[in-house]
């Protein structure tokens, strides 16, 4: 790399490191980054190797430049310009501005981040980018062998030193800038670029370094044209020589801002072959990628004539693999362009992801193209990528793929002998029988019914619901089928159990049913439902605190009753209502037997010397007690039977004041704002119990238990709405119309994909390879029909 920096003159004298000392004399240039002086030329190589170049502008102290126009730099200007009395100033260059930063930045994706570096002159030049960015150039942090001692002669390639002093002179001392520019340049110049170019060539051993001081004398003869511009005039041929190189290599025409090319050509001096078509030599490993060992989510590609540009491309298309249905159309992906060639990106299949993805795709080829401008292409080379597991590729002539023994290709994908089949467990890869057919499982174990974790229970007029559980060994979907139940029972493929209990109490209900795999293998089982046994007869009601469909239930006593299941009656003659009388206990009754001579139904009515207080009767003389319906100490607090439920209050004998969200004499029916919707029911406050199919605080949410796909709507429990081009229970299946032709299948709505030897929209085309001749149709998989006078397989001889 040839660098050149422009400094204003205000830095004479004030620089020191990798720049130089900035005051004329080139050879006290050796300096550290700290500013020490160097001896040897191998410490300034080490010291600044690997540090990167940035700039930290203090904008407080950016000087104002005058810029020169270009009448300044015209003979015709007699008197001194103005602008030579400014102590800085910036002269406009002759030499095209090259922004070799910018293209550099460009590589490594970081243009994006950072504003465009300015340049001053030279068509070798890199300069600090304004923005403080550092750049990282990668070969500068690799290890390398530190030379021992100074480059001897000859070089380790046998170059010696008269050679290259020969070499140096005919390329640099010879060349169009030294010739051109000889009466601007001294002698000296001239001699200290070629000991340049040979200390190169010692140190490099490689002969391209032959041109790498040729943009030192280009930058010095621009200096001294600037200097010299009163004599500009006498300088033409110089001026030309730096605007155009070697004078456009005859390849185009010298202009004020450089070469302007003729057409097929480029570059800053019109040396490059613009319109050359690339050629592809080969391609890494021969073409050939093992998926499941390596990277094949890029290619390199070798090969001739391959032009750094924004056109540069890699196309790819699809070869037919055995039954393989292809799209075989062009994909146009990124490339890299390497020292050695090419790096090609593989393109996104079917829009699932990156190529990279290990797939057991047992055999894929792609034919590769290049093209430096997007209408030019070079030959053909084929990329094989094959699935080592299953296959074994050799390269002979060509590239041949066999089948592995115990593997499968089964539409055109690879399986390992006893691996199952996706999308339908009950059959597998058994190479014995066949390597390209799924064959029928061996062993397959009939699924196992989970069985209640609690008993189930109903009660007459209930709707009964349980969800009853199941699994298959293999993983495959099971599906419940109901063989025999009481009348009215129900049961869905899914499990859900569902009934309206219309039995007697203390009756138990059996139901049978089977469970099914999707490889046929059947459970036969059962589950028993065991009726309310609340007793006298009690009603039974759902327990709210227990999940629905559990069978949970609670035993409401009628009056005179209670107890878990009301077995127990009330005793009505507690305290004794009769007084002096004998007492009968009957249901929620009693009966009083008075003493001889009293009578009434409790014996007697008593007289009370003061009257007695509220809620209180005179039952006995003198002596006051609580009116029926009362209780207490003060006869205050009234009673309730049945008591109220869910926190009512009793504010008067069998009264209940019921809080928000109850009615009901007792309190007991619950209330739901908004109402439980689709059948739902209340079950406490604000608290619904759903039916079957629909889900939510208040059953408002359907739910289908197959998912609807391809964007199908759940409309009503298990009952899908699919959209346009789709259809079948769960909208799984595609429509094409018109339909498929010749064996092809409906992958998407009116998308065919077909067979082989057949392609179109509807697979209505045949494919002959190769194709029929003197005017023969091709009406099937390589099938012509000949027209009259011709015969043959393609139709190719006449009659």
């Amino acid at each position: 790399m040839s660098l050149t920096l422009r400094a204003p003159s205000s830095d004479q004298n004030h620089t020191l490191g990798l720049c130089g000392t900035y005051d004329g004399w080139p050879d006290n240039d050796f300096h550290s980054a700290g500013g020490a002086v160097l001896e040897q030329l191998q410490d300034f190589i080490s010291e600044w190797r690997s540090v990167g170049f940035s700039s930290d502008v203090n904008t407080t102290n950016i000087h104002t430049y005058c810029n020169c126009q270009a009448d300044h730099l015209k003979p015709s200007l007699r008197s001194e310009s103005s602008c030579s009395n400014h102590r800085l100033f910036n002269f406009l260059s002759f030499i095209p501005t090259l922004d070799v930063t910018a293209k550099y930045i460009s590589s490594v994706e970081l243009q994006k981040e950072n504003k465009k570096p300015e340049l001053t002159s030279g068509r070798s030049e890199s300069s600090p980018h304004p923005d403080s960015l550092s750049y990282f150039f990668p070969e500068d942090y690799e290890f390398s062998v530190q030379p021992d001692g100074l480059p001897r002669w000859p070089t380790p390639a046998g170059l010696t030193q008269q050679q290259a002093q020969a070499q140096c002179e005919r390329t640099v001392g010879n060349s169009s800038v030294a010739v051109g520019c000889r009466l601007l340049l001294a002698g000296s110049t001239i001699s200290r670029a070629v000991a340049m170019c040979v200390a190169d060539l010692q140190l490099k051993d490689e002969p391209s370094w032959l041109n790498a001081t040729l943009p030192l004398l280009e930058n010095e003869c621009e200096r001294k044209l600037v200097e010299e511009r009163r004599r500009w005039e006498e300088h033409r041929d110089a001026a030309s020589i730096l605007r155009c190189p070697d004078l456009c290599n005859g390849n185009g025409q010298c202009s004020e801002s450089g070469c302007v090319c003729f057409p097929g050509f480029g570059s800053h001096d019109c040396s490059e072959l613009m319109d050359q078509i690339p050629e592809i030599t080969k391609l890494r490993k021969e073409g050939l990628c093992n998926v499941r060992q390596e990277d094949c989510s890029t290619i390199q590609v070798y090969g001739h004539d391959f032009r750094d540009s924004s056109q540069l491309k890699c196309e790819f298309v699809k070869e037919k693999v055995l039954r393989l249905v292809c799209p075989c159309f062009p994909f146009i992906t990124l490339i890299k362009l390497l020292n050695s060639g090419l790096e090609c990106r593989l393109p996104l299949e079917d829009n699932q992801g990156p190529a990279d993805t290990v797939t057991n795709q047992a055999v894929t080829r792609w034919q590769i193209k290049v093209s430096n401008d997007g209408y030019s292409y070079s030959n053909t080379k084929i990329l094989t990528l094959y699935d080592g597991d299953c296959q074994i590729c050799s390269l002979d002539t060509e590239i041949m793929c066999t089948l592995k023994e115990k593997t499968c290709i089964i539409g055109d994908l690879c399986y390992n002998e006893g691996e199952s089949n996706p999308s339908n467990p009950c059959f597998t890869c058994r190479p014995d029988l066949s390597k390209n057919t799924w064959s029928k499982a061996e062993k397959n174990k009939p699924p196992l019914f989970q069985p209640p974790q609690i008993p189930l229970r109903s009660f007459q007029e209930e709707s009964f619901t349980y969800q009853l559980q199941a699994r298959d060994p293999e993983g495959s979907k099971v599906l419940f089928s109901l063989v025999s139940g009481p009348k009215g029972a129900s049961l869905t493929s899914a499990g859900l159990l569902m009934w309206t209990a219309t039995s007697e109490p203390t009756d138990t209900h059996t139901f049978q049913f089977t469970v099914t795999d999707a490889c046929t293998a059947e459970t036969l089982t059962s589950v028993s439902v065991h009726s309310c046994d609340c007793f006298n007869a009690a009603s039974c009601i759902t327990n709210v605190n227990s999940p629905a469909g559990s069978g949970e239930y609670v035993c409401v006593c009628p009056d005179g009753f209670t107890g878990r299941r009301c077995e127990v009656d009330v005793d009505d003659c507690k305290p004794n209502p009769c007084r002096l009388g004998r007492c009968v206990d009957r249901p929620n009754s009693f009966s009083c037997i008075c003493p001889r001579g009293m009578m009434g139904k409790r014996s007697w009515a008593s007289v009370c010397r003061y009257p007695c207080g509220q809620n209180m009767e005179c039952s006995l003389p003198n002596t006051c007690t609580c009116r029926e319906g009362y209780t207490g100490y003060n006869c205050h607090t009234a009673v309730c039977r049945p008591d109220c439920q869910n926190q009512g209050r009793c504010v008067k004998p069998d009264v209940c004041e019921c809080p928000v969200g109850y009615s009901g004499p007792s309190c007991e029916e619950a209330s739901c704002e908004p109402p439980c919707q689709h059948g739902g029911t209340c079950l406490a406050r604000n608290l619904c119990t759903c039916a079957y199919g629909y889900v939510g605080p208040r059953c408002e949410i359907m739910v289908c238990s197959r998912h609807c796909e391809n964007g199908g709507e759940c409309v009503s429990p298990d009952v899908c709405r699919c959209k346009h081009g789709w259809y079948g229970p769960t909208c799984g299946s595609a429509q094409c119309n018109p339909v498929c032709m010749n064996g092809g299948s409906c992958m998407r709505p009116n998308v065919c994909a077909c067979p082989t030897g057949f392609f179109g929209s509807q697979c209505q085309i045949a494919v002959c390879s190769p194709p029929c001749k003197n005017g023969g149709q091709c009406i099937r998989n390589n099938v012509c029909s000949c027209p009259e006078g011709y015969t043959g397989k393609r139709c190719q001889k006449s009659k």
